[in-house]
């Protein structure tokens, strides 16, 4: 083990810190390990008769669960079979009333057929994948001191391997989401800045829009108004094939992170009535769609017809918990025989999902431009 002695170290850095010395650079080498040691029987030993091994005083197993950020994306597990169908059935139209037109001497014809419309939609992707890990225990025991230190070891690898399933649900969920957004028409995308400059007496950019209070009142404005009519049957918010409508229990938002802090610093600060300043129906935030780079942006190749879609300055998205999600987890875990010639054993992880895009459901974006 390397020693270095630090007074000199310990005795600037106190000056500094009490301002009687202005500050200078201090040379940390040898005073913050950095893990990248390697264990030598020659340097590694004691101080006093130099020839006595260190020993691992403490391990630390380092792991955290990692949680996926877009669980509300499942919709359902299926167990059995293989496809999700969703069968909608039109609203009928209005025809005339004949008991306000009888003719004297003729019959009403009261059997005639009107039959329902229904329209099918079967979803038949899956995506599987595999996570897959080798044990060898005989020669990894040698490395730990007890069965239980071993064991330990062992379950930091499966939670890495459960924190790496999370991950890529969460990953796929992303451009789930950035799929739904691709997909929409321009009804659908709301033009913030577009529309506050229409009746704003200072307009503003995007670049100094938050600056002004009055527009970050408007966006909240703007998304709690949206909320008030999709609650209205219209083909205003999906592709226009049905008519639909989404009570707020069926809403879900998603609002990148940044905003809501420029939220919080511009208006919600100073409101004396929070409420009247938040976004209705509550919301999840999201530090980014696509790629931490840019949060606010999204570059695809659209399911529907391969086109390279680009989209930048994306806030927010509201959407129905039917217009797309997560529908099907298949999760197999098998475990090789031992193998007797090399003493170890595989472990592997199956993952089977299926992820939907119903565009006829309601799904809007807001824009920062």
């Amino acid at each position: 083990m390397n020693t270095t002695q630090i007074y000199s170290i310990v005795n600037d850095t106190a000056a500094q810190a009490m301002g009687n010395q202005t500050l200078t650079v201090v040379d940390v080498q040898g005073l913050i390990s950095l893990g990248n040691a390697v264990l030598s029987s020659s340097t590694n030993t004691e101080a006093f008769l130099n020839t006595l091994a260190q020993r691992i005083g403490r391990t630390i197993y380092r792991y955290r669960q990692y949680d996926n950020k877009f669980k509300d994306l499942l919709v359902s597990d299926m167990e059995w079979g293989a496809i999700l169908q969703k069968i909608r059935v039109e609203m009928p139209t209005a025809v005339a009333d004949p008991a306000y037109t009888l003719t004297d001497g003729q019959a009403i014809d009261p059997f005639i057929v009107h039959k329902p419309k229904a329209n099918q939609k079967l979803f038949v992707t899956r995506t599987p994948y595999m996570f897959e890990i080798t044990i060898q225990r005989e020669t990894l025991r040698e490395a730990f001191l007890s069965e239980e230190a071993m064991g330990s070891f062992i379950a930091l690898i499966f939670g890495e391997v459960r924190n790496a399933i999370e991950l890529s649900l969460e990953s796929l969920g992303r451009l789930t989401i950035c799929e739904a957004i691709a997909e929409t028409r321009a009804a659908q995308r709301i033009h913030l800045i577009t529309e506050y400059n229409t009746t704003a007496a200072t307009p503003v950019t995007s670049a100094n829009c938050w600056q002004d209070p009055k527009f970050a009142l408007f966006v909240i404005f703007r998304i709690n108004n949206i909320i008030d009519f999709i609650q209205d049957m219209s083909v205003q918010y999906n592709d226009g094939t049905f008519p639909t409508f989404t009570k707020k229990s069926d809403l879900r938002i998603k609002v990148l992170s940044s905003v809501q802090r420029r939220l919080e610093t511009s208006v919600q600060y100073a409101a004396f009535h929070e409420q009247f300043t938040e976004i209705d129906n509550g919301y999840k935030t999201i530090n980014f769609w696509q790629a931490e780079d840019t949060p606010d942006g999204i570059l695809i190749n659209r399911a529907s017809d391969g086109v390279e879609t680009a989209l930048d300055n994306v806030i927010a998205i509201m959407h129905d918990r039917d217009a797309f999600g997560i529908y099907q987890i298949d999760e197999v875990v098998m475990t090789s025989p031992v193998n007797q010639r090399g003493l170890y054993y595989n472990q592997a992880w199956h993952e089977k999902q299926g992820r939907f895009l119903d565009t006829s459901e309601n799904v809007i974006v807001f824009c920062l431009d």
